[in-house]
């Protein structure tokens, strides 16, 4: 256009007059005058695009591609494949990273659910201060489905609030505070506690939880009781959480024919649930690691990992053949 102008000025028409014949304003003209005088109307060209340093490399995305590709690993969440890929090939992915290749490939969708609670009714109950297991124990009872509609069985359990381990759990075909009692004894005969290392005691407001020989009971032990808020589920989160992985699990029947059944089945899940379920609220370890303390070395071992990859990662990415030297391990 401005070569157009200086035609039609140069001819005889006024700066004002070639301005206004193509609806530019005068200053503009005298502007791109001016910069094409100090030759500055050449284009500036973008960059060419950079690979970023840590991109992944193709063979952590393969790594991923066998992972997502696992039947056996179907289950599992983008969390707990970054641990797996780590654990099978010494590689680090990020979850994110998971997540992105799932949803190119129309696989990642909403996971868990989203609930909104009413208004919080008074004081929650202090649950904080947790250094180490067996200081706090959430306990609960939730119904099993039968063949028969409107009967159940109950399945008792009693977790360590810390690492989220289940230290004592049952199935009975009655709900009261006697069993509920045994359940108790059976978890503090396994842990082995002394009468100086009794935990507190977390639970709703159930009959059985606040029945009068439940309270003699944890009296005579020297069990400080704690109770969630009436219809506040959040108070007593962890147990409410476990009995969802427990419901939701793929291989739940849905239904137990008898209560040997049940145990039968839950003499397995929670052997799975404590030795080998990684847990996300711990660290992606599982509740046994983080209740005998195994779990610091093996996040440590991780983050010697995730340091090798992303140096790796750098090296390939950007040709720096200086980085020979392997970070130094974070395990003592």
């Amino acid at each position: 256009m401005m070569s157009i102008l200086e035609e039609v000025v140069a001819s005889g028409l006024s700066v004002p007059a070639a301005c206004a014949a193509v609806g530019l304003s005068e200053r503009r003209f005298w502007y791109w005058r001016a910069r094409g005088e100090q030759g500055d109307f050449e284009r500036h060209r973008k960059p060419e695009a950079v690979r970023p340093v840590n991109a992944l490399m193709p063979v952590e995305q393969e790594a991923i591609r066998r992972a997502v590709a696992c039947a056996e690993w179907a289950d599992m969440s983008c969390r707990e494949l970054s641990v797996r890929i780590m654990e099978r090939d010494g590689l680090y992915v990020s979850p994110y990273s998971v997540w992105l290749y799932e949803k190119r490939l129309g696989l990642a969708g909403h996971r868990g659910k989203r609930r909104r609670m009413g208004n919080r009714r008074g004081e929650a109950p202090d649950t904080g201060g947790l250094s180490g297991p067996n200081q706090l124990w959430a306990w609960d009872i939730t119904k099993l489905r039968t063949e028969v509609k409107y009967r159940f069985w109950y399945l008792y359990a009693v977790l360590d609030q810390w690492s989220r381990k289940v230290v004592g759990w049952l199935v009975s075909d009655r709900e009261d505070s006697e069993t509920a009692q045994w359940v108790w004894e059976k978890a503090i005969l396994a842990e082995g506690l002394t009468a100086e290392q009794m935990p507190r005691s977390l639970s709703d407001r159930g009959s059985q939880m606040r029945s009068r020989s439940t309270n003699e009971f944890f009296r005579d032990l020297g069990v400080a009781q704690l109770f969630s808020r009436p219809r506040t589920p959040n108070d007593n989160p962890f147990v409410e959480s476990l009995f969802s992985t427990v419901k939701t699990a793929p291989r739940y029947p849905g239904w137990f024919p008898t209560p040997e059944a049940a145990e039968e089945y839950f003499g397995v899940f929670i052997p799975w649930y404590n030795g080998e379920h990684l847990h996300t609220r711990i660290g992606m370890v599982t509740p046994q690691q983080r209740h005998d303390g195994s779990w610091v070395r093996i996040l440590a071992e991780r983050e010697v990992i995730k340091a090798q990859t992303m140096a790796s990662r750098r090296e390939f990415n950007c040709g720096n053949q200086v980085l020979n030297k392997k970070p130094e391990s974070a395990i003592s």
